[in-house]
C-alpha cells in the first residue's frame, strides 16, 4: 500500500466503526470540544497541537488512561479538540500495558482467511499472548491477520519476546498506526463493558 495522504476504502471504514461501535450495544463517539479561549490562546493551543503530543490522563482504581488529543482547525479557524481511544496501564511496582484477557481466544487467520495454527490469548496494543493449537511449535516470528469481533482483520507481523510454558508473548509490528489505533479502540470498548460506570448513558 502506498504511503498516500488520501484515505483508503479500509481506513474509511475503520472511521465509521469508531464512530459507530455497536460491540457493547451503544454507540461509542469519539467526543470533541470546541476550544474558545480567545485569540491569543487558540493560537497557542494551535501552535501546541502542531508541535507537540497533547494527552488527557485518567486515573481509576489501579489504572491509568491516557487519550491523545487533536486539535483540528476548521476553515472558519475554530478549534475543536478531538480525543481518541486511550492506551490503559495498569499501576503498581512497574507501570505496564493493561492487557485484555480474552474470554475467547481468537485464531490468528492466513492471508486467504485460512485459520492458523496460533490462538491469541491476550492482547494490548503494542503486543500478543499466543498460545499454539494442539502441540504445534510457536514460531520465533510470524505475519498473520488478526480479526477482531465485528472489524476486518488487521495485518500483523509479530516477533516473539518471551515463552512461558505453552504460551509466548510477541511484540506487535504493525504497518499503519490506523492498526494501532483500532486495537486500542477494541481494547478500551472491551475495558468499557468490563467498568459499567463508563459507559455511555442515554
Amino acid at each position: 500500500m502506498s504511503e498516500q495522504s488520501a484515505l483508503s476504502s479500509e481506513e474509511l471504514d475503520f472511521l465509521r466503526q469508531v464512530f459507530s461501535s455497536q460491540l457493547i450495544g451503544k454507540p461509542l463517539h469519539i467526543p470533541s470540544f470546541k476550544v474558545d479561549g480567545g485569540a491569543l490562546a487558540n493560537a497557542l493551543f494551535s501552535r501546541l497541537g502542531q508541535h507537540a503530543q497533547l494527552n488527557l490522563e485518567a486515573r481509576m482504581g489501579n489504572y491509568r488512561m491516557s487519550f491523545p488529543l487533536q486539535m483540528v482547525e476548521d476553515e472558519m479557524h475554530s478549534l475543536q479538540l478531538e480525543m481518541g481511544a486511550p492506551s490503559i496501564y495498569e499501576e503498581g511496582a512497574i507501570r505496564r500495558p493493561w492487557r485484555l484477557v480474552l474470554d475467547k481466544p481468537l485464531t490468528l487467520r492466513e492471508q486467504d482467511g485460512a485459520a492458523s495454527s496460533l490462538l491469541v490469548h491476550e492482547i494490548a496494543p503494542d503486543s500478543l499472548l499466543i498460545g499454539p493449537r494442539g502441540k504445534t511449535a510457536l514460531p520465533e516470528d510470524f505475519s498473520l491477520w488478526l480479526p477482531l469481533p465485528g472489524q476486518e482483520a488487521i495485518p500483523v507481523h509479530a516477533r516473539r519476546i518471551r515463552q512461558t510454558g505453552q504460551r509466548a508473548a510477541y511484540s506487535l509490528l504493525l504497518r499503519h498506526s490506523e492498526h494501532t489505533e483500532r486495537i486500542r479502540q477494541f481494547i478500551f470498548e472491551q475495558y468499557r463493558q468490563q467498568n459499567p460506570q463508563l459507559q455511555a448513558v442515554s
